[in-house]
């Protein structure tokens, strides 16, 4: 009985000291990751999307206008990321004051959030070991900036904050399918929080979780099925009610709207050849690990179908997790736009199945014997199945990690603040100086009027500058807004401003980097 409770009480503290283990090694890897995506938050020039984001935030912050200023007069929102990452990004302001690093803030702690949920989710579908592997696939096989988590999380962007709720909605939905069907509220809620923080998700999130509902009603799982058809409705009523309930509320309906016509065929329908072969090129070159993880995973849910008939919660959130991966890059191939930030969510998410994939390509991440294997392989040429899974593990981890390498290196370090030095030059002009300017994030740093095309007219301008009409017609006039000063900068590739430049009726007086302020001729 003595040596019974000894044996007991040595098995209840070697589970609590694994557990305190476990524990410190996950806050030291948050830890770590919470001081990647914070140094040199501010460093980075800022995007044209951010701007309008950071803008509209800002004027939250400071005035509780949600919408932008246009000659200084409040004017409804329009092209920011919507109330699930504006507001935020707004909050952070008020809370730690208005600047780029503040702005940035929320994103870079959804994104050390995402790479958390990632290897919450790996551990549950298959163990430890990949939940560890998700992580370094997560951050070291995502070949482009912005397809990198922590990168793209240091925008003032919606896919990082749509990819946390979205994944904390998959974790509830994994707790529910486990006989906890008190989860069923959560999953659905925070699921519809990421619809509504990206429209580009919900035909993706919907086919995921219809294509669970179908096959467990093909495997007569009921109460499966039943519960992705609750998830699936109460997602879609629920993004429908937040959006109908919370921008009446933000938004001053007095204000004159800026409609927009034609963006979803600009860039989420297009047919035209040069915009499918880049599609084609982007997921070739920096979604390959991610496509070979996917097929990987597919060709195991198969292996492992008879688990569809016994209900296993395990199989069917694998289910989920490839329908919305394999849906989202199949549109990514036959209608984007084609550029690489729209595959980033789904190459993300696929970490789980790179993982899972090099987990097996060395059985179970036995290096030492998968090197010996490979040795043996490239100089006896003595070809073994560990010998060729280690080939060809080593190869994807090249090839992934050296394009990821490159990516980080030629942006993580970045400094420009010539945006700041241009608004600043600006700022110390007359009071009331009026500026007309595409440079969104010249709005977010300018304290002086200023004045822009309508939305409509980033339609136009996409559609030329892709290569999707060449024949759009932009009618634009800035003169209408009398400026005194006209800024360009990364959008002077769109030539929005060329003949009013070409007219005589401006000179250039300051160039600072990719930005050339010209002054009225009066």
């Amino acid at each position: 009985m003595d040596h019974s409770i000894s044996s007991i009480k040595e098995s209840e503290t070697t589970i609590a000291q694994r557990r305190a283990h476990r524990i410190a090694s996950w806050s030291a890897l948050s830890i770590v990751l919470l001081a990647l995506s914070l140094w040199n938050l501010d460093g980075p020039a800022m995007w044209w999307d951010e701007g309008w984001t950071l803008s509209v935030a800002r004027n939250w912050a400071e005035q509780g206008h949600y919408g932008r200023l246009r000659n200084g007069q409040r004017a409804r929102p329009g092209l920011e990321a919507a109330f699930t990452t504006t507001l935020p990004v707004g909050m952070m302001m008020r809370a730690f004051g208005v600047g780029l690093w503040q702005g940035r803030l929320f994103g870079a702690l959804c994104a050390v959030a995402v790479v958390l949920l990632l290897a919450a989710l790996a551990a549950r579908l298959y163990d430890r070991r990949v939940a560890v592997a998700t992580v370094v696939a997560a951050l070291c096989m995502t070949a482009f900036p912005t397809i990198h988590p922590l990168l793209l999380g240091r925008r003032v962007l919606a896919e990082i904050p749509m990819l946390m709720y979205l994944l904390v909605g998959y974790l509830f939905l994994w707790r529910a399918l486990v006989n906890r069907w008190v989860a069923l509220f959560p999953a659905a809620l925070f699921l519809a929080l990421a619809w509504v923080s990206k429209a580009q998700l919900s035909p993706f999130l919907i086919v995921s979780l219809t294509m669970s509902a179908l096959v467990a009603a093909l495997m007569r799982r009921w109460r499966i099925a039943a519960l992705f058809t609750l998830v699936a409705g109460g997602t879609v009523l629920g993004a429908r009610i937040l959006q109908q309930s919370v921008y009446p509320i933000l938004i001053d309906a007095q204000l004159p709207p800026d409609p927009t016509t034609g963006l979803i065929e600009t860039v989420a329908i297009v047919t035209a050849p040069a915009r499918r072969l880049d599609a084609i090129q982007n997921l070739a070159i920096f979604g390959l690990p991610a496509l070979c993880g996917m097929l990987w995973g597919t060709w195991r849910l198969w292996h492992d179908r008879s688990a569809a008939s016994s209900g296993a919660p395990v199989w069917y959130t694998r289910l989920t997790l490839l329908a919305l991966c394999g849906s989202w890059l199949a549109w990514y191939l036959v209608f984007s736009i084609g550029w690489v930030r729209y595959m980033g969510p789904a190459i993300i998410v696929a970490s789980i199945f790179v993982a899972d994939l090099l987990a097996n390509a060395t059985d179970g991440f036995a290096i030492r014997h998968s090197l010996v294997s490979l040795i043996n392989l490239l100089t006896l040429r003595r070809w073994t199945r560990t010998g060729g899974a280690a080939l060809f593990g080593t190869v994807l981890v090249l090839w992934g990690g050296t394009l990821t390498a490159v990516s980080v290196a030629a942006t993580y370090p970045v400094r420009d603040y010539s945006a700041q030095r241009v608004a600043q030059w600006l700022n110390a002009q007359p009071e009331g100086t009026r500026i007309e300017t595409y440079e969104t994030e010249l709005h977010f740093l300018l304290d002086q009027p200023y004045t822009f095309p309508p939305d409509q007219v980033h339609v136009a301008l996409l559609r030329r500058l892709w290569e999707i009409d060449d024949n759009v017609l932009i009618a634009y006039d800035p003169m209408v807004n009398d400026p005194d000063f006209l800024v360009e900068g990364g959008t002077s590739v769109a030539k929005l401003y060329e003949s009013t430049l070409a007219s005589g009726r401006f000179r250039l007086v300051l160039e600072d980097g990719p930005y050339r302020v010209f002054e009225r001729v009066r």
